[in-house]
């Protein structure tokens, strides 16, 4: 059963185009936890708070549908996607293989430039730890990064969609868990392994790494 709220006030840049905005709007509102699993996406509301037509506003739910992050239901609009946790526990694991498989890929022509920008947002993480939301996006960040050195850009893409369909699941954990320091020391580990040009290693870590608590995880859904 899906649920209404009304939306926070704006905050996205004027300069973009009408979709864009309204796309950019309704992903933030998803990523903070404003808009949960389930709850529905007033497109109405959207298009008032960002002064523009709903036909935009409904081409970017229909973006953000593509993405796995909404459901556009028959007679009922837009919600939050939901997730079963078998279908949790299934997105994790299919990305704890892609990711692994990006990182095998990648170390063999990791530059030094590249290992310093890993230390960087690894540090963008350790000092965003007393905000769950800007942690949550630099610790995707370091992993889409990551995954992006494998300039294989249509696994990246899958990656990318699987961490927003699974980010209000990992929301919830982090909130009750706070492991983001024992993560930290995990994103460490992963670092070296690039650095001594161990493929394998950093294919394993970062599967494990992935799979770390999914049946706590996927018992939010």
């Amino acid at each position: 059963m899906t649920t209404t709220i009304a939306l926070s006030r704006p905050n996205v840049d004027k300069a973009l185009s009408p979709v864009d905005q309204a796309y950019q709007y309704v992903l933030e509102a998803i990523l903070s936890g404003e808009l949960s699993p389930g709850k529905r996406v007033p497109a109405e509301a959207v298009a008032e708070a960002l002064g523009i037509s709903r036909m935009p506003v409904r081409d970017a739910l229909r973006r953000l549908e593509g993405d796995g992050a909404i459901m556009i239901l028959p007679n009922r609009g837009a919600a939050v996607a939901e997730y079963t946790r078998d279908e949790v526990t299934q997105l994790i694991e299919m990305r704890a293989v892609l990711e692994g498989l990006a990182a095998r890929l990648a170390v063999p022509h990791v530059t030094v430039a590249e290992l310093a920008e890993l230390r960087h947002r690894k540090l963008q993480m350790e000092r965003s730890a007393d905000d769950l939301a800007k942690w949550m996006a630099n610790h995707d960040g370091f992993h889409n990064y990551l995954t992006s050195l494998s300039r294989r850009p249509l696994l990246m893409k899958q990656t990318q969609r699987m961490r927003l369909m699974l980010n209000p699941y990992y929301r919830r954990y982090y909130e009750q868990s706070r492991e983001l320091e024992i993560l930290g020391l995990e994103h460490q580990k992963i670092i070296d392994t690039i650095e001594y040009k161990d493929a394998i290693h950093a294919e394993q870590i970062i599967r494990g790494h992935a799979l770390v608590n999914v049946d706590k995880i996927a018992s939010f859904a």
